[in-house]
């Protein structure tokens, strides 16, 4: 069914609006939504006072009605009455010809029976003479780029920096606190808070932004949706245009939901399918209001520098401790600082401080505060490296005039070069340095933790919608085709068969198997080893069959094996994988069971150690695993496995068939053991999947495939 948006250009850029309720007290909300429509708007044909209580208002004609006005049309009411007054002034409304009304007073839907009655009534009255409601119990809205003001709020005026967001609210204090993120630099174009949506919803002013071009990102203040299905639309629409849509959900716990409730009338939901449906669809979920600021602000910094990676980001300090801090967040958040180019790092290890580094990350110490050249130097050449996009500029703390200088310095090359300055200022002493930032419109993050988490969601959602810039020395056919090259294939990798001997006998079972160069030979093995089997392609250095398509399971027969073994082992099928297939291994298909990751490898800290978790194509996507270091005792295994959610699948959960744990340890502890014996030659031993399985005789570990790399 198809979803029915409001056209709501003239409720967002209306030509004459009046104020029903407007007022000479000062201190009233009659007054300051009335200053802002007259004074800090530019509505073409103006603003018009309605209220029978004056003659006139800030010195323009009060009128008692709507309907007593002549001259242009207007566009837009705002409601500020009572709220038993409400539905006559909408009545009036449609009799005198507006557009839409826009009720601010409260007093309906949020509060109870008769309030939601009254609101019926009045959706219905304006709908049937083709007139939008806008609320109730609304704060109106802010068009910063066409400075229509149509709010009660008495500091709207100060709201001047207008940019790349569009902002959605349903609660109109939380929506005050981000758009005052303006001072922080954040420019926001339009600001809509429809209140309890008892006609327009938050939805049509998503859909309206995703058709508005000065509009690159939209965030969303959300207690809960009136029309889940109308959203969902909306956000396949912003999806489809690129524009993120960042949203705070509340309604996480039963608190919230009755909030929600009891705040907007609309329905929180269940918040696990909430946050699979913005999941689906490329919504981006922050957890709370600076947040949502931050990462809009990131967002619409990135976003408008489309030609640049934001995420191949330098750290740039002049602390070292700083530095690394942010290095390691950075890191752990799953991102990948940039690599400087050859020429870039030779001249950087020429010009940086001896006891600083000039490998990312960048610390130029402090000797940046009485060398003052060295930082417009390396920062110059960091920003001329294509391989940065951004500066993470973390600074530790204000040191006056010095901080100031770096500073300028910052704002000054980045701007020139055309890379992003995402700045962190750490302490939360404001001096000069931070003020320089603001005036620049780049206000620092809290934190660099706050700047990773922003820049983070920004990498997920910029490589779901496929917006990664692809550098200038790369064609795009390389840049598709080398990850799956990189997973799929290595130099280190032993030759399958020498992998078996290696790791066979007292080691490890495999499976019955025979090594077929041609599809037909495949064939011949099939029906020789009988029953249902197994196909695996064989070529150099391949070690992640299932990543090329190299793996086929329940084949029967010598006529489905070869068949299956042609389309396999097909160079021009292989040939975007740099895959160069030597054979097929045809062997026996081993019965159901569990399938777990085993593998042994050496860390640079801790020497030997052993990893157990989720195996078969399921260990990247649970990442379930344990590390223990070599060698270990029984105790120490068994404490490991526990916390692991394969725990309750390896004891039996809810009657499924438990495994012998004695089994599964004693086959790590002989990995374990032939990988010391190896250790010399070989830095990696990887059993995946390693299949348990329960018989007569007990349980049984069975080794379906083995990667083993050369030292």
């Amino acid at each position: 069914m198809a979803v029915d948006f409001a056209d709501i250009s003239r409720l967002v850029r209306p030509t004459r609006v009046a104020v029903i309720g407007a007022s000479d007290r000062v201190g009233s909300l009659g007054h300051s939504t009335y200053n802002n429509v007259r004074n800090n708007s530019a509505i073409p044909n103006g603003a018009v006072p309605v209220n029978p209580r004056y003659e006139s208002v800030q010195g323009d004609r009060c009128y008692s009605r709507i309907s007593e006005v002549g001259g242009n049309p207007i566009d837009v009411a705002i409601v500020l009455v009572a709220a038993d007054l409400v539905l006559d002034a909408v009545r009036d409304c449609a009799k005198g010809g507006v557009r839409h009304v826009m009720i601010l007073s409260s007093g309906f839907a949020e509060t109870n029976d008769e309030g939601r009655r009254l609101q019926a009534e009045i959706v219905e009255t304006a709908r049937a003479a083709g007139v939008r409601v806008y609320g109730p119990n609304s704060p109106g809205l802010a068009n910063i780029a066409d400075r229509a003001l149509l709010s009660m709020s008495p500091v709207a005026g100060e709201d001047t920096t207008s940019g790349p967001v569009g902002l959605v609210t349903q609660g109109g204090g939380l929506g005050r606190a981000v758009m005052q993120w303006m001072d922080r630099g954040l420019g926001i174009g339009l600001w809509s808070s429809p209140g309890n949506e008892a006609d327009l919803d938050i939805s049509d002013f998503v859909n309206h932004m995703v058709d508005d071009p000065r509009i690159k990102v939209i965030g969303a203040v959300v207690e809960g949706f009136s029309n889940g299905a109308k959203f969902v639309e909306a956000a396949v629409r912003a999806e489809r245009a690129g524009k993120p849509i960042v949203i705070l959900k509340i309604g996480r716990s039963e608190y919230g939901q009755q909030s929600a409730a009891s705040h907007t009338a609309s329905i929180a939901g269940n918040d696990q399918v909430a946050t699979a449906v913005f999941a689906q669809h490329g919504v981006v979920r922050v957890d709370d209001i600076d947040e949502l600021g931050e990462t809009l602000m990131l967002f619409s910094r990135a976003l408008d520098a489309p030609d640049v990676d934001a995420t191949r980001t330098c750290v740039y300090s002049f602390s070292g401790g700083t530095a690394s801090l942010a290095a390691d967040l950075v890191g752990a958040a799953g991102l990948e600082l940039a690599k400087f180019g050859e020429t870039t790092t030779a001249k950087l290890t020429d010009r940086a401080p001896e006891f600083g580094f000039s490998s990312n990350p960048v610390d130029l110490t402090t000797k940046v505060f009485t060398d003052s050249n060295l930082n417009r130097e390396v920062l110059s050449l960091i920003c001329a490296d294509d391989q940065v996009g951004s500066i993470l500029f973390a600074m530790p703390a204000d040191y006056a005039e010095n901080t100031v200088q770096v500073t300028r310095d910052a704002i000054d090359i980045t701007r020139e070069s055309g890379k992003l300055l995402l700045p962190v200022w750490m302490s939360p002493r404001r001096g000069g340095g931070y003020n320089l930032l603001e005036e620049a419109g780049l206000a620092p993050f809290g934190s660099v933790r706050s700047l990773v988490a922003a820049l983070s969601r920004f990498a997920e959602w910029r490589d779901r919608v496929g917006a990664k810039p692809v550098a200038a020395d790369q064609s795009s056919v390389s840049d598709k085709e080398a990850p799956n090259h990189a997973r799929s294939t290595s130099d280190q990798a032993l030759p399958y068969d020498q992998a078996v001997a290696l790791l066979s006998s007292d080691c490890l079972r495999f499976p019955t198997e025979i090594f077929s160069v041609d599809p037909e030979a495949a064939g011949q093995a099939a029906e020789e080893i009988g029953g249902a089997v197994a196909l695996k392609l064989s070529a150099p250095g391949l070690i992640h069959k299932t990543e090329v398509g190299g793996v086929r399971l329940g084949l029967t027969g010598g006529i489905d094996t070869t068949k299956a073994a042609a389309e396999m082992m097909s160079t021009s099928r292989l040939a975007p994988y740099g895959v160069v297939p030597d054979g097929v291994f045809v062997q026996e298909m081993i019965g159901e069971g569990l399938d777990v990751l085993l593998s042994a490898h050496r860390d640079e800290v801790f020497g030997p150690v052993l990893t157990l978790g989720a195996g078969g194509i399921a260990t990247e996507i649970e990442r379930d695993v344990l590390h223990l270091s070599i060698p270990f005792s029984d105790d120490e295994f068994n404490r490991a496995l526990k916390p692991l959610r394969l725990w309750h699948r390896l004891t039996g959960f809810r009657g499924s068939v438990p495994y012998d744990l004695r089994a599964l340890r004693a086959t790590a502890q002989r990995v374990a053991e032939r990988y010391l014996s190896v250790a010399d030659s070989v830095s990696e031993i990887e059993i995946n999947p390693l299949r348990l399985i329960v018989d007569e005789s007990g349980t049984d570990c069975v080794a379906l495939d083995a990667v083993v790399l050369k030292a």
